[in-house]
């Protein structure tokens, strides 16, 4: 089970409707900054938990209604829907058969409210609650489609669990060991078992023996009883007692802290670098993850992980690791990448990957496009260069040497007359390209000579021998020899 896509209307800096797909392993989201990219993470904070529409409305419009809806699709839902152990009963009727072996589950939270009839009963919809789509509904609005069948939505947490780890990610957020923080549920799943054994009995005995009459409760036998009698002169009857009941093992978690070792000494996260700081947050979700894999194979809710600039204060080698580790991770979970980083995307695998490209419109707006594939040079993709042009929008001249390399070793395929200039120009030209840019060529016996070529070929040649100085070539002309030659690849797939 898995986020396939999201709809979004009026939130934040997305105007109007929005809809972005997922794949079910890793997305990466690329883009200029100040373009939306981390607002994807902020639209699912709200499916979770948002409550108020100035919060989340695009400026501007906040006569509108805002909403985030999102879809949830696998050939395993309908098993975690039924699971008892999960407790997620009341989602049953909403359940989507697509008809090939997958399911699907739509959930929506929207300030438009409406009042919806819901069984038998009449039900008022606003923004606190989370809604779901039923598919069996006979209503003939769209919004009146979706029903709140869990009430006030404590239990859409038990759908799925998000884990976010922003870039600029809090101390405190290492200090807290509460259910919903990470470490904290490190700590939960592997001391599940601690609580049923021996040492936790025997600590369970000392307090009570501590707390218990024979000690804290003797102690305070005296202020009890004085209580009492003040209690019963002046109001009545009454006995007071002190009770030091056994906290819930979660209660002293949440007072444990995380110390990290540098040459012996310990301190806490919070003295350390900004550096280590990410390093330690991005290895808890490893750990986690790992954690998560140890388990026994049963059916369990669904965890994504959204994961904000992962290469900050990374080294290239170190971003190398990381990604491997992601990778390794998404076999599993769906993983969430805001980059700016190309190393980042080098083991990209378009089968169960995909690239997210957020820009500006000519109002100023975000906008996000199609879903793009780097698969342009088959088990040589991705280049760096490839990535960088396709991800980045940054043109490069390996890039292009790229494209020419590879178009040239394909026209060699029909030919190999093809491997000499001339030939392969000649090809250039039978796919469209004319022959309009004079080089000035070195001879080997000295002078130079005058030849028209496509604007590709000139490129190239330029490129190949920095030596001859008589020619050059601007960076639109750069990127028109790109987008020729993207077209011609295009042709021959």
């Amino acid at each position: 089970m898995y986020i396939s896509k999201i709809k979004l209307e009026n939130f934040k800096s997305f105007s109007g409707e929005h809809t972005v797909k997922f794949s079910e392993g890793i997305n990466f989201f690329v883009g200029n900054n100040n373009c939306g990219k981390t607002t994807i993470f902020k639209a699912i904070e709200f499916i979770q938990s948002g409550k108020y529409k100035l919060d989340f409305i695009t400026k501007g419009l906040e006569d509108k209604n805002v909403a985030v809806e999102i879809e949830f699709k696998g050939s395993d839902l309908h098993e975690i829907i039924k699971d008892e152990n999960l407790n997620l009963n009341k989602y049953s009727d909403y359940v989507i058969d697509n008809g090939d072996s997958t399911y699907s589950l739509r959930v929506l939270r929207t300030s438009q409210e409406c009042e919806i009839k819901q069984g038998k009963r009449k039900v008022a919809l606003d923004i606190s609650k989370v809604r779901v789509y039923n598919p069996n509904s006979t209503e003939s609005e769209e919004i009146k489609k979706f029903e709140n069948p869990t009430g006030i939505d404590k239990t859409i947490t038990a759908l799925f669990d998000a884990q976010f780890i922003y870039s600029d990610i809090k101390n405190e957020d290492y200090q807290d060991f509460g259910k919903t923080k990470i470490i904290g549920k490190i700590i939960n799943d592997i001391t599940k078992d601690f609580q049923k054994g021996d040492t936790w009995k025997q600590f369970q005995d000392a307090h009570k023996k501590t707390f218990g009459d024979n000690g804290l409760g003797r102690i305070l036998e005296g202020v009890a009883n004085n209580i009492s009698s003040v209690l019963k002169e002046q109001y009545g009857d009454g006995e007071v007692q002190f009770n030091f009941g056994l906290p819930e093992i979660d209660n002293f978690f949440k007072t444990g802290s995380l110390l990290l070792s540098d040459n012996g000494i310990s301190t806490s996260v919070s003295e350390k670098g900004t550096g280590m700081q990410r390093a330690l947050a991005l290895s808890l979700i490893q750990v986690y993850a790992g954690v998560l894999d140890n388990k026994e194979e049963t059916v369990s809710k669904p965890i994504m992980f959204f994961i904000d600039e992962p290469e900050t204060f990374l080294h290239p080698k170190a971003q190398d690791k990381l990604i491997e580790s992601l990778n390794k991770i998404s076999e599993k979970y769906q993983v969430f990448i805001t980059t700016h980083s190309p190393y980042l995307l080098k083991k990209f695998d378009c089968r169960t990957q995909q690239i997210n490209i957020f820009s500006k419109n000519d109002e100023g707006g975000n906008y996000v496009s199609d879903k793009r594939e780097l698969n342009f040079f088959g088990a040589s993709s991705p280049t760096i260069g490839e990535i960088n042009y396709i991800a980045f929008g940054v043109n490069s001249v390996e890039f292009h040497n790229e494209l020419y390399g590879f178009i040239q070793a394909k026209a060699i395929d029909e030919d190999e007359d093809n491997y000499f200039e001339k030939s392969f120009e000649q090809w250039l030209v039978n796919k469209g390209l004319i022959q309009n840019k004079n080089y000035c060529r070195l001879l080997k016996v000295g002078g130079t000579r005058q030849e028209f070529k496509t604007l590709p070929t000139f490129i190239r040649n330029i490129i190949h021998h920095p030596e001859n100085r008589n020619n050059k070539y601007t960076e639109e002309e750069l990127e028109e020899s790109t987008e020729l030659l993207l077209k011609i690849l295009e042709s021959l797939v």
